[in-house]
């Protein structure tokens, strides 16, 4: 069978004429532009009929796509946005510190600002960095804070309600600001008491004045006069403005924080009627005398940091009904007599240190009942008698350090079974046998300094 042989062009000049099919042909490659796939000279193509000719002739060109700008369509980010509103709101241009603040780069770039591995903010650490003003609500924005320090400032005014939408915060110091306090309605005190460690005041209507008449009796029995810093004391003004002191919701105070102050004299007995103290922090003074036995009636107290005075006497065996306690620093004083057992009843506490006073006796076994403690802090007294082996069961602990006392007997084995533990100091003994030689695991020890027992 013979193949159809193609129309002639002759037929089509004959219709419309050579020129109209040069115009034609002309436009119809102008349509497919450059989308069009190329035929092979080999390929039979139909040629167009006058009608579909004039068709194509009339028809509109396809118009071509033209590519546009993409526009942006995210918020702002609200981390920056909520520094930039404290910055603002705080007069951060007369900060001590401002370094990178309002930077286009990261946050982590802003000075006292870190950041996780995603670039988010999980902490601020912005005291004694002179800022004045109230906190913006939008600080709450930062909603993976863990950390916050906006303590010794000049802030005022209440905290805003919508920091408790920031549920993972895990410190917060805002003490030792003129005015700043926070609301005392449930909600907010609440999430305060969901924050493992805050140290701040709560803006209570009224003072109790039995609390207060306690904080003059202690101002006067240590020359508050020359204390570094006592703004406010014995003024008028709520006692949550005087400086070092910070008080609950119901006006009671909660806080007494003095370190370093140049505190001098003994401590009044009436301390131990401020019911509600949580932390009493008087270390790094000038203080003498004996420790108050009335401090034992403190039960909801949590932290009692007495170091580096000029303490003398002995341990009230009371300070064992602290059942709240969590830090007990007596290190650096001039302690005496021992160790009292009663310690070993504080089942929250978590560090222990008296080193460096004139102490006694035997490590009382009793100690080994603090399964939370994590540090235990003996050195440099007059210790004596052998490590008990019961201390081999304290699973939490991280660091022991009973060097430099007069602790004879073996190492005990069953110290081995402290995998937790970090820090072991123990020369400066009469040590006898060896040590057990898995303590080598130990990663900070003094197993090498000349005098100690070989491994076995």
């Amino acid at each position: 069978m013979k193949m159809r042989k193609p129309r002639s062009i002759d037929r089509h000049l004959r219709t419309i004429g050579a020129l109209p099919l040069i115009l034609l042909l002309f436009l119809t490659a102008c349509n497919t532009g450059g989308d069009s796939t190329s035929v092979s000279p080999t390929r039979e193509v139909a040629t167009p009929t006058p009608e579909a000719s004039a068709r194509t002739a009339s028809a509109p060109p396809t118009p071509t796509a033209i590519p546009t700008e993409t526009v942006p369509t995210g918020s702002p980010d609200p981390e920056r946005t909520a520094l930039t509103a404290l910055y603002d709101a705080t007069d951060g241009a007369d900060w001590k510190i401002n370094d990178g603040w309002l930077g286009d780069g990261g946050l982590d770039k802003w000075l006292r600002v870190t950041t996780d591995e995603n670039g988010q903010v999980t902490g601020l650490d912005l005291g004694s960095n002179q800022l004045t003003g109230e906190i913006p609500a939008e600080l709450s924005n930062l909603s993976r804070l863990e950390l916050l320090y906006i303590s010794d400032n000049n802030l005022t005014g209440a905290l805003p309600q919508s920091l408790t939408g920031i549920s993972g915060l895990e410190t917060f110091h805002f003490h030792n600001n003129p005015g700043l306090c926070a609301p005392i309605d449930e909600t907010f005190q609440a999430w305060l008491r969901g924050i493992a460690e805050v140290r701040g005041s709560s803006c209570a209507p009224e003072d109790s004045l039995e609390d207060r008449e306690v904080l003059v009796q202690l101002y006067n029995a240590l020359d508050g006069e020359n204390w570094n810093i006592n703004a406010n004391w014995l003024t008028e003004l709520p006692i949550r403005q005087w400086y070092g002191v910070t008080n609950d919701a119901s006006g009671r105070v909660n806080g007494l924080s003095l370190d370093g102050n140049e505190l001098t004299g003994e401590l009044p007995a009436a301390l131990g009627s401020l019911s509600n103290l949580q932390r009493l922090e008087l270390s790094n003074n000038q203080l003498s005398g004996e420790i108050p036995t009335e401090l034992g009636s403190l039960s909801n107290l949590q932290r009692l940091e007495l170091g580096n005075n000029k303490l003398t006497g002995e341990i009230p065996p009371e300070l064992g009904n602290l059942g709240n306690l969590e830090i007990l620093l007596l290190g650096s004083n001039q302690l005496t007599g021992e160790i009292p057992m009663e310690l070993g009843s504080l089942s929250n506490l978590e560090t222990l240190v008296i080193k460096i006073n004139q102490l006694t006796g035997e490590i009382p076994k009793e100690l080994s009942n603090l399964s939370n403690l994590r540090i235990l802090v003996l050195m440099a007294n007059q210790l004596t008698g052998e490590i008990p082996t019961v201390l081999g069961s304290m699973s939490n602990l991280v660091t022991l350090e009973l060097n430099y006392n007069y602790l004879t007997g073996e190492i005990p084995t069953e110290l081995v079974n402290l995998s937790n533990l970090n820090t072991l100091m123990l020369f400066g003994n009469q040590w006898s046998g060896c040590i057990p030689a898995k303590l080598s695991d130990v990663p900070k020890s003094d197993f090498h300094f000349a005098g100690m027992p070989s491994f076995c």
